[in-house]
């Protein structure tokens, strides 16, 4: 009867400093807390800086669906050493707009508030159908300055952006724009290869006739030639 009383009472003292020592840990649990660094990236008075345009396809006609992908974050250094698909302090844009300028050296077009949809983290894809309105030539597609924001009050980029003043060195915003003419396979532009068979055969068939005249004509003035010696007197 001693021995389990004795038990007894040293399986109740471990449970009790287990007990206390549970209360403890809990207890230092929020000033441990309190005392990390917020795990949030402080975004007061930051810039949104554009560090990729991308676009495709690199050649379109009125009527081609064009989409470029646009990385936005706070630091673009990050951006540079580690590349726009691992962005370290992405931007979430709200509203979820962004306006585009299309320049060439025949025009411009700019498209305001053009809807984004995000696809990964800072990245998103701007969707556009050429139009009639917009330049053709080789155009460059860019974002236009202040045109993002993140619903804190930051915006940018500070200056328009294309892909040539980005950090990452692989995008490209530049796209071929075309007339809508049709082009077939080995004709000439402007002008279906059915035209141009049928213009050959045409000349073909005008050579031919050409030929058959003029050999009708010398056989006929040949066949004259003769009888004339025939019926000639003698003399």
């Amino acid at each position: 009867m001693t021995i389990v009383t004795f038990w007894t009472r040293l399986m109740w003292k471990r449970w009790t400093v287990l007990l206390v020592m549970l209360l403890f840990l809990g207890s230092t649990l929020p000033l441990v807390a309190a005392a990390s660094p917020k795990s949030s990236y402080p975004t007061a008075g930051k810039i949104v800086f554009v560090v990729e345009v991308n676009s495709r396809p690199k050649r379109a006609d009125v009527g081609t669906t064009v989409v470029t992908t646009v990385t936005v974050s706070y630091e673009p250094i990050e951006s540079v050493a580690l590349g726009s698909s691992l962005n370290t302090y992405p931007v979430t844009l709200s509203p979820e707009t962004i306006a585009f300028r299309w320049v060439s050296s025949a025009g411009e077009k700019v498209v305001e508030n053009a809807p984004v949809v995000p696809t990964t983290a800072g990245v998103y894809e701007y969707t556009q159908t050429v139009g009639d309105d917009f330049p053709t030539g080789t155009v460059t597609i860019s974002v236009v300055a202040s045109s993002c924001s993140d619903g804190q009050g930051n915006f940018g980029p500070p200056t328009d952006v294309d892909s040539h003043s980005t950090v990452w060195e692989f995008d490209n915003s530049i796209v071929q724009i075309g007339a809508t003419a049709p082009t077939s396979s080995g004709g000439v532009p402007g002008f279906p290869m059915e035209s141009i068979l049928f213009g050959l055969v045409g000349l073909v068939g005008l050579i031919g006739l050409t030929a058959v005249v003029i050999l009708t004509l010398l056989r006929r003035r040949h066949t004259s030639d003769k009888a004339s010696s025939v019926r000639a007197p003698e003399r």
